[in-house]
């Protein structure tokens, strides 16, 4: 993977978060399937990529996801934000 692409997946994953990051909608509303949308198609943009990993005395090659890990971290903090804005939980942090 060359810079260029590591740049785009961040970017990407940044404009996702500072979109969505201080106007989390209700789980029932129309812009929380436009915000999963989103979450979806930067995912499968950048979903894996082949990398070579060493197991045992010779290397292997393997897909790894490249953005859902970030992508799936950030949902997990919006779907925290929905909860605890709509008095779903309260929240720790």
């Amino acid at each position: 993977m060359d810079n260029e692409t590591v740049a785009a997946v961040l970017k990407e994953a940044q404009r996702f978060w500072l979109k969505w990051r201080d106007r989390v909608p209700a789980r029932d509303s129309e812009q929380w399937d436009e915000l999963s949308s989103e979450a979806g198609m930067i995912k499968q943009k950048h979903g894996t990529w082949m990398i070579r990993k060493w197991e045992g005395p010779t290397p292997t090659m393997e897909e790894e996801p490249v953005a859902a890990p970030i992508v799936n971290w950030f949902m997990d903090e919006l779907e925290a934000r929905e909860r605890a804005a709509y008095g779903k939980e309260k929240r720790n942090a």
